[in-house]
């Protein structure tokens, strides 16, 4: 009886403080500040891309076309020769057959015993002239940079603009190029089974492979021609390996569509980095990022306030950029809430509404809304604290992904005298 009685006490505990906490993903974009600034902050930038391949693709054309004329040269010459050579042949022929036919019979089957062969004269062959062939020159893919720096070349903060004296941004596309490709073979152990029997055999797999890479510089120069920044980045000046998906077939050789496809997405995904450098550096750089939210799910309203605050800072953190004022806001709302709530925390207290689990999941997202405000004074007290709780080792992981995130915010508040 006394057993029974202390389970259902226990089972009352777990209703009435038993607390449920889900974290929700949540995606937003926020304004990253850079790691070296503009002082003073120019009014606008230009961006520009140039090919330095192209200069290359003059020169294989050039000579494409020398060597084209040249053959059609040669082919005319051997044209205008040719009757002369064809009468040199006749006359010669002509001139062998008469010696020939002067000799007697006798003298002639003498020759052709001690010779061991056919001793009439035979004519000279004239080849008939031909157009030498002249293979086009496989030349690098020409783009429209000013459409593609205009789609992918973009200094958040600025306004782009041109020819009014800014800061000029420069990348030079060195060209895409490739190995040409392989096939690799490689035997793997299958098993089949039969009657209850299972036997293995050996199966040969084919994959096709490659190594590519599309190598770019950028140079960010002010209205005076100074270098701001400049960059060769190593990850595109490496080749990479393509492999295909391994077959039982062997694959085509051919891979003209596939490199024209990856040349296009490559030069998309190169763009891409170096802008994002480029912004890393002295931009602000509108940034995505993807975190979770805590809140409590549990009967009646015992944690009303909780899930309050979670749905305001979740709104606000996906209104950022678009009304910044309202987002702020919520976010605050939220703050100010979870800020009440750990008035209650009672770590030690399993019971407790504001227990140790649930205070861990406030103080993280607190450190995300102080993320986003920039209060680092505020986010070091939440670290302090965190530091002297036993947590697991998921929190762990967590607690020191924010104190990197906070460091780096730091850094770039320093340089940007915040």
């Amino acid at each position: 009886m006394k057993i029974a009685s202390t389970l259902l006490l226990l089972l009352l505990s777990v209703t009435i403080f038993g607390q449920n906490i889900k974290s929700e993903d949540v995606k937003y974009n926020y304004v990253k500040l850079p790691t070296n600034p503009l002082n003073p902050k120019p009014a606008s930038y230009f961006s520009s891309i140039k090919a330095s391949y192209e200069e290359e693709n003059k020169k294989m054309l050039a000579k494409y076309e020398a060597d084209k004329q040249q053959a059609e040269a040669d082919y005319q010459r051997e044209m205008n020769d040719l009757p002369a050579k064809q009468k040199a042949a006749d006359d010669q022929y002509a001139k062998e057959m008469e010696a020939w036919n002067a000799k007697s019979t006798a003298s002639k089957v003498l020759e052709k015993q001690l010779l061991n062969e056919n001793n009439k004269p035979v004519k000279q062959y004239v080849a008939q002239p031909y157009r030498r062939f002249v293979p086009e020159p496989k030349l690098y893919t020409t783009y429209d940079g000013a459409s593609l720096a205009a789609t992918y070349l973009k200094i958040d903060g600025f306004n782009r603009v041109e020819g009014n004296g800014g800061v000029s941004y420069v990348v030079d596309m060195k060209g895409f190029e490739h190995t040409d490709a392989k096939i690799v073979s490689e035997v793997k152990k299958e098993t089949k089974i039969a009657n209850g029997t299972s036997t293995s055999y050996d199966v040969t797999y084919y994959h096709l492979e490659f190594s590519y890479r599309h190598p770019m510089t950028v140079r960010v120069s002010n209205a005076n021609n100074q270098e701001i920044y400049f960059n060769s980045p190593a990850e595109l000046m490496e080749f990479k390996t393509y492999k295909s998906t391994a077959t039982k077939t062997s694959p085509s050789m051919d891979i003209s569509m596939l490199t024209k496809n990856m040349e296009a997405q490559i030069l998309k995904d190169n763009l891409m980095l170096i802008n994002h450098l480029v912004n890393d550096y002295i931009g602000f750089e509108v940034t995505e990022r993807k975190s979770t939210l805590d809140y409590v799910k549990s009967r009646g309203e015992d944690h009303a306030d909780l899930l309050a605050a979670f749905t305001a800072a979740d709104l606000g953190l996906k209104m950022l950029g678009k009304t910044d004022d309202q987002a702020k806001q919520k976010i605050q709302e939220a703050i100010t809430i979870w800020n009440e709530a750990l008035k209650e925390s009672e770590i030690e207290n399993k019971k407790a509404r504001i227990d140790k689990g649930v205070t861990v999941s406030i103080y993280f997202n607190l450190l995300e809304c102080y993320f986003v405000t920039r209060n680092v004074v505020e986010a070091d007290k939440i670290l302090d604290e965190l530091n002297k709780i036993d947590l697991p080792n998921r929190d762990k992981r967590q607690r020191e992904a924010y104190t990197t995130l906070f460091m780096d915010l730091k850094m770039r508040m320093n340089a940007n005298g915040l």
